[in-house]
């Protein structure tokens, strides 16, 4: 069972989400919330796997719930104006939904948030991805053609790519490997690998400099000089965070 939170200001808005939700057996409302103190309450006790997130709340906006949000919890934002639709894929939202919502585009949401949460395996030897392995400090990964095997201190960044995940290598190579971000995520050290949003992790042990923009977005720069990864707003305050936290 999935487990979703409602976060909108119009209660009327709520109860018309619920009960197209009520269509979905593996979908189960689990909080709701109004205003933005009462969402991050909420979603501090619910830990849900998924917000439906309006925009514009009456005392601040959603987009500001979703920054704090860990990179597990996934972010469908919902709003009455499509020109949010950028400032939702600053936060990585999963998908975006104009009021008022049609039913065959919730739909493709929560096929889209079914896919990125694949069900519990039963047994514990489940849980280990046939397709990743580390071993004393390397990570194995497969890719369409190859079974590939480096060191911790070989990868630079990781990037999801739908289904996907691709891994970039300290010396310009790259790699489409089989296996979601998240599973990756499990199996590298941290630190000094570090999940700065839905879609990428970065090794800080591999950052030569990183260049904050006014916008607040930024580019990383790898020690090789041959990778540049350009994140978004809220990425750029986890990443600043975490290289002061080292004293980088």
């Amino acid at each position: 069972m999935l487990r979703v939170v409602l976060v909108d200001d119009e209660p009327s808005a709520r109860r018309g989400l619920r009960r197209m939700l009520a269509g979905f057996p593996d979908i189960a409302v689990s909080g709701e919330a109004g205003d933005l103190e009462s969402a991050r309450q909420v979603m501090h006790e619910v830990r849900p796997d998924a917000v439906f997130l309006d925009v514009e709340l009456t005392n601040g906006k959603g987009l500001d719930l979703a920054t704090d949000l860990p990179p597990e919890t996934f972010v469908i934002v919902v709003s009455a104006y499509d020109l949010y639709a950028i400032d939702a894929f600053d936060v990585a939202a999963l998908d975006f939904l104009v009021k008022p919502v049609k039913p065959e585009r919730l739909e493709t949401a929560i096929g889209r948030l079914r896919e990125r949460l694949p069900p519990v395996p039963s047994t514990p030897d489940n849980n280990v991805s046939p397709t990743l392995v580390t071993a004393q400090g390397r990570l194995q990964f497969k890719t369409s053609s190859a079974s590939i095997l480096v060191s911790h201190d070989a990868v630079a960044f990781l990037r999801a790519e739908g289904d996907y995940t691709r891994v970039y290598l300290e010396n310009g190579q790259q790699h489409l490997a089989n296996g979601l971000l998240r599973v990756f995520e499990t199996r590298l050290p941290a630190p000094p690998f570090h999940r700065l949003d839905r879609s990428t992790i970065v090794n800080c042990a591999q950052i030569q400099r990183v260049n904050w923009h006014a916008s607040g977005r930024s580019s990383i720069h790898f020690s090789n000089g041959n990778n540049v990864v350009e994140i978004g707003r809220p990425a750029s305050k986890r990443l600043r965070s975490i290289l002061q936290l080292s004293g980088g």
